[in-house]
């Protein structure tokens, strides 16, 4: 299984795979069960009769096998063990009865095979015996592990046999009930949903009837999920509020654990991540503390699914890893050949048992009926060989597709990636040739003035350095900090900023690189009036904001750094740089607001640096809620004015 897909293909998924969470018939339904797991402990812990001792365990095991199998398991085992050995006219209706829940403990931990081994032993008791009930629920519990294989025809055929005792005299309405509702999940498995919820709404109904809150609860789950595969979304709360309330009543942690899963799933579709991660990480806890692996495996599927939804790919890794090693545990577990022998054993065992039936019914028919009889059989194994195949092949083509998808999707993301890699590179190669040549200028003037033994040009130099390293640091803090804006790890911390002081703080910067150049820089903005900005993103803002006018700007020229509350929005203060410089086109301002996130460089060498700077502050300034808007024309300067918000009070 793979976690990471859309949403649409995955909840599919999912909601089929929810087809397997009817339990396996309980069994031993019916039988007397002590108030407490402990109160059983003190009697097992005296000395008592085989048959009482048997009862107990039998008992014990019962208690246990839904919520701690694992628990369950070792007074099974020792109950099998014990009934094995008492006389033969005691062993038959206590082996039974012990070998019937010592399955349904197998069958919770996902054993097949074992459990498989345990069934065929018992049905063989069962109809020894006469029992209809055990061997309907027999029928039922092998329907179940072929179910969970995913081997629906197999299932059906159980099903079928099962359905056929139901209505004999002798069977229980908890036996029923079982049947009807795992009849039901094998319907939602088929996608045949109104006859899943037919079955099931029969299943609820003698689940009230007997009292049994907890297949209440369960089967209030799969309708729910059937609800969900229809789309009908407040009917799938109602019924997972209901479901959930009595499973908390019950301390229930293994049925708390699905529905958790199932609210999830259910907030996914309703679009409400939060409530969905927590209702997830809840379901996992309870996993876990019960030893539920497989709902432990779709929370994990799910946790992973929605840190890629919301492009956490860190988190959606480090789930993807938890969930694989956990579905190759489980794997592992399930040995193929372990399970093949069981089923060989089991289908030899019928066959026998089905040829000594028609040897004794039909002794009188002659050769030609046998054998057209066998030709039949064959036919019909081969029949069915040929449908599981062709189901195999249809399923790894699925597969197959699904692996192109994802191969498709991550080669368009890298190749985004590398167009991004490739854009900045170009920008910052084209930005450099500024700063750089600059550099090379002042060597030139160096030489030229020491040559010329010119004292004045040589007291210059300081502040064209100054300049130029200015220009070389201002540009690489801006790739800098567009790069870690990209990757989603600069936090926005607003806190409440002086206007002034930013002001006064960005005009020293470049006092004297204005200076040089004899332009000027002048500012002004209400002496009280503060921001509510996070100080970095700030400061990098009007640090390109003057950088760019300055840069732009021929000598003599004026910038001025205004501010003042926005007066269609009391919420926000207008920050605005007004420069002298030649001005912009429409186009080139239209370019410039509409462009991408990452511009091209430009060719033009005036325009060294606007892009990036610019991309840079429209970044920052949307981070705060704001907006950026550039005025210009040829000959008439620039304006540049963003909206930050403003601090209380």
């Amino acid at each position: 299984m793979q976690p990471f897909m859309t949403r649409p293909v995955f909840l599919l998924r999912w909601l089929l795979a929810l087809g397997l969470l009817v339990p396996l018939v309980p069994a031993g339904a019916g039988a007397a069960v002590p108030v407490s797991t402990e109160v059983l402990r003190r009697q097992l812990a005296t000395r008592l009769p085989d048959t009482t001792r048997l009862r107990l365990l039998t008992a014990m095991c019962y208690r246990l096998h839904d919520e701690q199998p694992a628990r369950a398991l070792p007074y099974g085992e020792a109950a099998v063990a014990l009934a094995r050995t008492l006389p033969a006219d005691e062993q038959a209706p206590g082996l039974l009865r012990s070998l019937l829940n010592l399955a349904s403990c197998y069958a919770n931990l996902s054993n097949g095979p074992e459990t498989l081994n345990l069934l065929n032993e018992a049905q063989e008791l069962a109809r020894n015996q006469h029992d209809t009930d055990a061997l309907m629920r027999v029928y039922t519990a092998q329907g179940s592990i072929y179910h969970e294989r995913g081997d629906s025809t197999t299932a059906w055929r159980h099903y079928q046999r099962a359905l056929q005792l139901s209505q004999r005299s002798g069977v229980s309405g908890h036996t029923r009930m079982k049947l009807l509702g795992n009849v039901g999940s094998l319907f939602f498995f088929r996608r045949q949903v109104p006859q899943a919820l037919h079955y099931d709404s029969l299943a609820l109904a003698l689940a009230r009837r007997e009292s049994d809150s907890t297949a209440e609860s369960t089967y209030l789950s799969s309708l729910a999920t059937y609800q969900m595969q229809l789309g009908r979304l407040p009917r799938v709360k109602r019924l997972l509020t209901q479901a959930l309330a009595i499973s908390r009543r019950q301390h229930a942690a293994r049925n708390q654990a699905e529905q958790l899963i199932l609210f999830a799933m259910y907030y996914i579709q309703t679009d409400q991540p939060d409530r969905a991660d927590a209702a997830v990480r809840e379901a996992l806890a309870l996993a876990r503390q019960s030893g539920y692996l497989e709902r432990v495996l779709d929370a994990y599927s799910i946790l992973a699914a929605e840190a890629a939804e919301h492009d956490n790919y860190r988190d959606a890794y480090e789930w993807n890893k938890r969930y694989v090693d956990l579905n190759d545990t489980l794997n592992n577990r399930q040995t193929m050949q372990t399970l093949a022998a069981a089923q060989v054993s089991y289908e030899t065992q019928e066959r026998a048992r089905r040829l000594r039936q028609l040897t004794a019914q039909q002794a009188e028919q002659g050769w030609h009926n046998r054998v057209l009889g066998t030709a039949v059989a064959i036919l019909a194994m081969g029949l069915l060989v040929a449908v599981y195949l062709h189901r195999n092949l249809r399923r790894s083509r699925t597969a197959l597709a699904a692996n192109n998808r994802a191969l498709e999707k991550a080669s368009a993301e890298l190749r985004a990636v590398a167009v991004f890699k490739d854009k900045l590179y170009a920008i910052v190669a084209h930005d450099l040739r500024g700063p750089v040549t600059a550099f090379a200028g002042v060597t030139s003037l160096i030489d030229s003035y020491i040559a010329q033994n010119d004292q004045a040009g040589l007291a210059r130099l300081p502040a064209l350095v100054r300049q130029a390293s200015d220009s070389l640091n201002h540009l690489l803090d801006n790739v800098l900090n567009w790069a870690v804006s990209q990757t989603g790890e600069l936090d926005c911390r607003p806190t409440p900023l002086l206007v002034t002081e930013l002001f006064a703080e960005c005009q020293a910067l470049y006092q004297t690189t204005a200076a040089a150049s004899w332009q000027h820089i002048t500012m002004a903005a209400p002496p009280d009036l503060r921001l509510l900005a996070d100080r970095n993103m700030t400061r990098t803002i009007l640090r390109n904001l003057v950088g760019n006018a300055l840069k732009f700007m021929p000598a003599g020229g004026h910038v001025h750094l205004e501010a003042a509350p926005d007066p269609d929005d009391p919420r926000m203060v207008l920050l605005s740089c007004t420069d002298t410089g030649p001005g912009m086109s429409a186009a080139t301002v239209s370019s410039l607001m509409s462009g991408p996130a990452l511009p091209e460089p430009s060719p033009v060498p005036q325009a060294t640096g606007l892009g990036l700077g610019l991309a840079l502050c429209r970044a920052f300034v949307h981070r705060h809620g704001g907006t950026l808007v550039i005025q210009s024309r040829p000959g008439a300067g620039t304006n540049v004015t963003v909206s930050m918000p403003a601090a209380k009070g």
